[in-house]
């Protein structure tokens, strides 16, 4: 289920909030095992330990959010040196919706498995102001309070909608600039411009080049550098080669350019580094 269909069903939906609270778990708690019967909701504010839910382990840490659903067998111990702090909100669910000329209403099917476990976030911050805003809202008894308190929960779900939406594009996005770095390696003795490469992952040059130097810590231009700086570190190596040769085997006319840039990626010359390779 991708995240437009999980909005779908949560459009479908009515909420019904049983509690909401804010709790510290003491450091060396433990919870034995039991079965968690309800819906419900936890974000992690701080602290370390386990949650183990349907014998699956998932590491707590601050800015995760825990979605359990009914007859989830559970258990959680808290690391010895720090308290752990939760919001957790149980509710109930329905959908509701209208079909034609006819309310419908009938038990939630298994809309919400994709948002089954231990959610890592994108924007933990935002999450922790909405669960902060769902329990001071819910422990006011007016019914103005109490609708914002709803209104307030289903904002929480969008977030995490989208969050889940985010990391689903950004998959997509990563896996194709991924591709281009098995491409670069392919042909890397050939002229390769930041457009051809991000032609080849389908989206705008820009966006590729903010999205490559994310996951590499590297522009495009400075990964294609130091692929050709690797092989050309391994050609050093065999004495076979000149210095005139291996430049024009990493893509490189210019054999003082080729130095250049070599000495700037490793702090040596290429004559340097070969014999210190001879020297091994």
């Amino acid at each position: 289920m991708n995240a437009t269909q999980l909005a779908d069903h949560l459009h479908r939906s009515t909420f019904s909030i049983s509690f909401a609270g804010n709790t510290i778990l003491p450091a060396g708690a433990r919870k034995e095992p039991y079965v968690h019967s309800i819906h419900s909701i936890h974000y992690i504010v701080s602290g370390k330990g386990t949650y183990v839910m349907n014998g699956v382990e998932h590491p707590i840490e601050a800015g995760k959010v825990m979605i359990f659903v009914p007859d989830t067998l559970f258990e959680w111990w808290i690391a010895e040196t720090q308290d752990v702090e939760i919001y957790h909100i149980r509710f109930d669910y329905q959908m509701v919706y209208k079909d034609k000329q006819h309310w419908l209403s009938e038990p939630p099917d298994d809309g919400l498995a994709p948002l089954r476990g231990m959610l890592a976030l994108e924007r933990p911050q935002e999450v922790r102001l909405l669960f902060d805003k769902v329990y001071k809202l819910w422990k006011a008894c007016d019914p103005i309070s109490q609708y914002r308190c709803n209104l307030a929960f289903r904002e929480l779900w969008l977030l995490l909608i989208e969050n889940v939406r985010d990391q689903q594009y950004w998959s997509d996005t990563d896996s194709a600039i991924k591709f281009t770095c098995e491409y670069i390696t392919e042909h890397y003795r050939s002229p390769l411009s930041i457009e051809q490469l991000a032609k080849l992952a389908g989206i705008s040059t820009g966006h590729y080049s903010r999205e490559f130097k994310r996951l590499f810590g590297f522009s495009p231009k400075e990964y294609i550098i130091r692929v050709k700086m690797n092989h050309a570190k391994e050609l050093l190596g065999a004495s076979e080669f000149n210095l005139t040769e291996i430049s024009k085997l990493v893509g490189y006319e210019d054999e003082f350019y080729f130095s250049r840039v070599f000495k700037r990626i490793t702090g040596i010359t290429p004559s340097s580094y070969a014999k210190q390779m001879r020297e091994q």
